[in-house]
C-alpha cells in the first residue's frame, strides 16, 4: 500500500472509541464512522494535487478588467427596487406616461396627463418634477409650431486676442406673424423680454490641459417704450452680439471653444393677434479661437498634421486637428497612432489632446475604424505601448487594466458590436 500524498493542508480526526481489533489483526469499523469516513475519502479525492494545484503558470485571462467609476450596482440597484408611498407611486406613474406620450410624440396628451396632475397640487418634489417636465415640453412644442431661437457665431474662426461676434437668430416657423411687444414707457411693473445667456468658454492647449469657465449675461431685446419686434412668417429676426476681447481671453498655444446658449423669454410675445406666454431654449452656436497665422493650416489639415510630426510642432499638430473634415478622420486617426507610437516625446500631450478633440467632433459615428490605427500601432512600437493605450482610452472612454493583448482583444470584440463614438464627459 503506497504513502498517502502531500497535500497543503490535513484534517485530523479523532475515533476513540469506534474503531476495535478483529482476530487476525483487522479492524473493525463502526457503521455510525462508515459516512464519515466516506466523506473524507471524497474530499481527499477531490483535493489532490493535480486537480486543485495545476502544474505549470495558469493561462492568461483577456477579459478585459474595467475599472468603475465608483459606482455601486447593488447599491444602484436596491435603490431602484425600493418600493414608494402610495402617493409618491401614483405621481411616479404619472411623470412616467406622461414622459412615454412625450416620447412617442403625442404632445398633447402628454400635456393633458401633467395639467391633470398639477391641477391635484402634488408636494414637493413631484410639483417642481412635473412642472419641469411641462416646462421641458412646452419649449420643445415652442420650437417646432411657433418660434425657433439659435446662436450662431459670424465667424467659424477667429485669432486669439479679437472679439468674438455672434447673432442670435429667431425665426417665425408659424404661418402667422409673430410680435413681440415692449412694455410702455414709465412702466416700471413689467420687464422687457430677455435673453438669459450662458456664455462658455473652454481652453485645450499642447498639454492635454482643459480649462473651463461659464458666466451668464442678461441682454434686453427692447426697451420700454420701443417699436414691437415683428417677424413675419417663415422670416429671422437677428440679435447682434459681442464677447470682448477681454472676456474672450489671451492667447494660449492650443485652441479655444467659446459657446453661446440660454433661453428667450418674451414678456409679451403674441401670434397673430393671440397673447402666448412661452420660454425658448436657445441652440448653442460657437466658435473657436486659435493662434494668429492659423489660415494655412486650414488649407489640407492631414498635410499640415503630417508636418507638424516631422518638424515637433504641438501647437500646429492640435490646431490642425480641428479642421479634419468628417470623411478623413480615419487618415488623422492614423497619424495621431505614429505621433504616440514613433514621433519626439513632444507631441506625446498634443497627441492626445487632438485625439480627445476628434473625438468630440465623431460622436455618433463608428468607433473601430478611429480605434483600429492605434491599436495597430501597439504591435509596431511596443516601447510606446503605454502612451498608445492612454490614446485609446482618452478616445473610447474605457478604461482597461494596462495590457496591450486586453486593446487587441477588445478591439476584436468592437469589430462585431458596432459602437460608436460616445460623448467625453468631464467629471
Amino acid at each position: 500500500m503506497t504513502a498517502p500524498r502531500e497535500h497543503a493542508w490535513r484534517m485530523s480526526v479523532h475515533l476513540p472509541h469506534a474503531v476495535r481489533t478483529r482476530p487476525g489483526g483487522r479492524v473493525a469499523v463502526g457503521l455510525p464512522l462508515l459516512g464519515l469516513f466516506a466523506l473524507l475519502v471524497f474530499v481527499a479525492g477531490c483535493s489532490t494535487p493535480s486537480e486543485a494545484e495545476p502544474e505549470g503558470p495558469i493561462a492568461p485571462s483577456f477579459e478585459p478588467i474595467e475599472f468603475g467609476t465608483g459606482a455601486n450596482p447593488r447599491r444602484d440597484e436596491q435603490r431602484r427596487r425600493m418600493k414608494l408611498d402610495e402617493d409618491a407611486a401614483g405621481w411616479q406613474e404619472k411623470l412616467d406616461l406622461a414622459r412615454r406620450y412625450a416620447d412617442g410624440g403625442y404632445d398633447d396628451e402628454a400635456l393633458q396627463v401633467l395639467d391633470g396632475a398639477l391641477a391635484q397640487g402634488p408636494a414637493a418634489p413631484w410639483g417642481d418634477r412635473l412642472r419641469a417636465q411641462r416646462q421641458t415640453l412646452t419649449m420643445r412644442r415652442a420650437e417646432e409650431v411657433l418660434l425657433r431661437a439659435e446662436a450662431r457665431g459670424v465667424q467659424d474662426y477667429v485669432a486669439f486676442e479679437t472679439g468674438v461676434a455672434f447673432v442670435i437668430r429667431l425665426r417665425n416657423v408659424s404661418t402667422e406673424t409673430v410680435t413681440i411687444h415692449a412694455p410702455a414707457r414709465g412702466d416700471a411693473s413689467t420687464s422687457p423680454s430677455a435673453l438669459l445667456l450662458e456664455i462658455s468658454r473652454r481652453d485645450r492647449d499642447v498639454h492635454a490641459t482643459q480649462l473651463r469657465r461659464t458666466w451668464n449675461r442678461t441682454v434686453f431685446l427692447q426697451q420700454p417704450g420701443d417699436a414691437p419686434i415683428v417677424i413675419a412668417p417663415g422670416a429671422i429676426h437677428e440679435i447682434p452680439l459681442v464677447v470682448p476681447p477681454e472676456a474672450a481671453g489671451s492667447a494660449i498655444a492650443g485652441v479655444r471653444t467659446l459657446e453661446i446658449s440660454g433661453t428667450l423669454r418674451p414678456t409679451d410675445l403674441r401670434r397673430g393677434s393671440t397673447p402666448r406666454r412661452i420660454t425658448l431654449k436657445i441652440r448653442p452656436g460657437r466658435v473657436m479661437a486659435l493662434p494668429a497665422g492659423f489660415e494655412p493650416l486650414t488649407v489640407d489639415p492631414l498635410r499640415s498634421m503630417e508636418t507638424a510630426l516631422q518638424t515637433v510642432a504641438p501647437a500646429h499638430l492640435l490646431v490642425a486637428s480641428e479642421f479634419v473634415p468628417p470623411s478623413r478622420r480615419d487618415g488623422a486617426m492614423q497619424i495621431l497612432a505614429r505621433a504616440l507610437g514613433e514621433g519626439h516625446p513632444a507631441l506625446y500631450r498634443a497627441a492626445l489632446g487632438s485625439i480627445d478633440l476628434l473625438r468630440e467632433r465623431a460622436v455618433g459615428e463608428p468607433l473601430e475604424p478611429l480605434a483600429e490605427p492605434l491599436v495597430t500601432q501597439l504591435d509596431a512600437t511596443p516601447a510606446r505601448a503605454d502612451a498608445l493605450m492612454e490614446g485609446l482610452s482618452t478616445l473610447t472612454g474605457v478604461r482597461l487594466a494596462p495590457d496591450p493583448r486586453l486593446w487587441r482583444e477588445w478591439l476584436r470584440r468592437e469589430s462585431e458590436r458596432k459602437r460608436t463614438v460616445t460623448a467625453r464627459h468631464d467629471g
